[in-house]
């Protein structure tokens, strides 16, 4: 696993997924802050973190029976840096809102934890570590659990938090610079009040638009995906518990995108998925949802169809289709086989308000995009054009400001699973070798895989929801998007110092050059793609 850590400093902000808040307080009071990195919590998944030391701190044991098991681990738990934590009876308490503190749950959720927690120090660790959970002996464990002794036996060996040399520099680094232009990173974290002026001006107009669309008016159909886009810019950050400190906003914020995406799928497979293992094949779903028309990536089997990926108007063809996937057919499926190309399982399926809401966005989508047209315009062709119109744009326009964010060779070849490999290599930037523990940071893989584009540019920042800092974003997801021009000088000064590729594209269409190239290359049989790359699961549609 490759590592990722936590602030050295103990600060006496407040943390949680998304918002700050006094309920800390109540659970840790009394406590010592002063504690360093090696007596924090424990913990390792399977994907992007390492786990080396651990320093043998216990909390209460609780027994394995207590708990439901799943492939090893508890469906019950939380599971950081490979130590499970109960954390049921503090749900209600999460600052964060509920919604952000159960997306953890069942899973490894080491890259929530750490990156929405960037900047509240060392408390977080200090309230994890009373709710941890103590592995019985591994007989019992081995009984219970049905996984093999090696599964499970070394654990308290070869788990641990390990702090991410990298992201702890590029964190206090970050922290200055925001106190020093007035903003505290955990309180100021949400929308500034230019933001807010913003998203109200939007919805108005998304309003509007919508009452045109359902009027009979083509161009208000056209208008009505165009400002359906911009009012992502509100689903995405509330997606990232980053539209406000106030957990509510951001739980019926990220209904903001409806029109881009199913919100409850979006969070398992974006705000977890995506950034939890950026570009990694079998564990980013977000390399998967294109396969019917796009080969992104060389471990995904040629076929003959996409040999016409080398033509833009082609790929331009491919994302027309975008949204209709990603509020259709890809919801369609995960609600009739419960997982994301079986890489992310809808871990909360049994909760009613995400089975049905994702049921009832389906249904309203559907209503309002393909229904409402038949009945207020005059001909069924009419009605097919509005639809057409709204889906269209709204696709292309989804897919070209945030899908070439991380799709060309560099980010892809960027990935935790192949960063090892390459470790003394130094991409495009000086030729001093590198430090080896870069191959095994988390900050640095989030740099390397995400892509800047016009990153001084006021309407750049406005036409792409703030996607042209994706670097900035990948790396602290917790920060509203209106903030992060303000660090982007920082983190790139940071990565030049240390060696890390940093690209930053000085327009849009560079980028998109970049994409369309990866694209071409694709196009092509690639003799060097091994045959044995990690298969996925197609959902079917039943």
């Amino acid at each position: 696993m490759k590592s990722m850590g936590a602030s050295n400093s103990s600060t006496n902000e407040d943390v949680s997924f998304g918002i700050d808040c006094d309920s800390f307080q109540k659970d840790m009071k009394g406590d010592d802050f002063s504690s360093n990195n090696s007596s924090t919590v424990s913990i390792s998944s399977s994907s992007s973190f390492s786990s080396e030391d651990n320093d043998g701190t216990k909390s209460s044991p609780a027994s394995i029976h207590q708990y439901n098991i799943v492939d090893g681990k508890t469906k019950d738990l939380w599971w950081i840096h490979g130590h499970g934590y109960d954390l049921m009876n503090f749900v209600k308490d999460h600052p964060g809102g509920t919604e952000a503190i159960l997306l953890g749950k069942g899973r490894d959720c080491t890259a929530l934890v750490e990156s929405y927690h960037a900047f509240s120090g060392e408390r977080v660790w200090k309230v994890l570590k009373k709710h941890r959970f103590v592995e019985e002996e591994r007989e019992e464990i081995d009984e219970f659990a049905t996984v093999s002794a090696t599964t499970v036996a070394s654990t308290e060996e070869r788990s641990g938090r390990v702090p991410d040399f990298f992201y702890e520099v590029l964190k206090k680094r970050v922290t200055k610079v925001l106190h020093s232009k007035g903003i505290d990173p955990v309180k100021d974290r949400g929308a500034s009040r230019i933001r807010i002026v913003y998203y109200l001006a939007v919805l108005g107009s998304w309003l509007y638009a919508g009452y045109l669309h359902c009027s009979g008016s083509i161009l208000g159909s056209f208008a009505f995906a165009v400002t359906g886009w911009l009012m992502g810019a509100l689903g995405h950050d509330a997606g990232h518990f980053a539209a406000s400190r106030w957990a509510a906003v951001n739980e019926y914020g990220v209904w903001a995108m409806s029109f881009i995406c199913n919100p409850v799928m979006w969070q398992q497979q974006h705000t977890y998925g995506h950034h939890s293992f950026t570009n990694e094949f079998d564990r980013d779903p977000d390399l998967h949802h294109f396969d019917l028309l796009l080969r992104v990536h060389k471990n995904l089997k040629h076929e003959a169809k996409f040999r016409y990926q080398s033509s833009v108007f082609y790929v331009l063809f491919a994302y027309l289709f975008v949204v209709f996937g990603t509020c259709l057919w890809i919801p369609w499926g995960v609600l009739s086989e419960g997982t994301l190309y079986g890489i992310v399982d809808w871990h909360d399926k049994d909760r009613p308000t995400k089975f049905y809401g994702m049921l009832f966005h389906l249904i309203s989508y559907i209503g309002i995009v393909l229904f409402v047209p038949i009945f207020v315009h005059e001909s069924f062709a009419k009605a097919a054009l509005a639809s057409y119109v709204h889906v269209a744009t709204l696709g292309v326009t989804f897919a070209l400001f945030s899908q070439i964010n991380h799709l060309n060779e560099p980010s892809l070849e960027a990935d935790m699973d192949t960063r090892e490999q390459k470790q003394n290599q130094v991409q495009g930037q000086r030729n001093a070798k590198r430090d080896p523990r870069l191959a095994r940071s988390w900050g640095a893989a989030q740099v390397e895989t995400a892509n800047n584009f016009a990153s001084q540019s006021l309407l750049w920042h406005v036409l792409s929801n703030g996607l042209n800092h994706q670097i900035e974003h990948h790396l602290f997801p917790g920060l509203n998007h209106g903030h992060l021009h303000h660090i982007a000088p920082v983190v790139k000064e940071t990565c030049e110092e240390f060696g890390v590729l940093y690209k930053s594209y000085d327009t849009w269409t560079d980028l998109m050059s970049a994409t369309l190239e990866w694209f071409d290359k694709l196009s092509v049989v690639d003799d060097d793609v091994t045959t044995d790359a990690p298969k996925i699961k197609t959902i079917k549609i039943s």
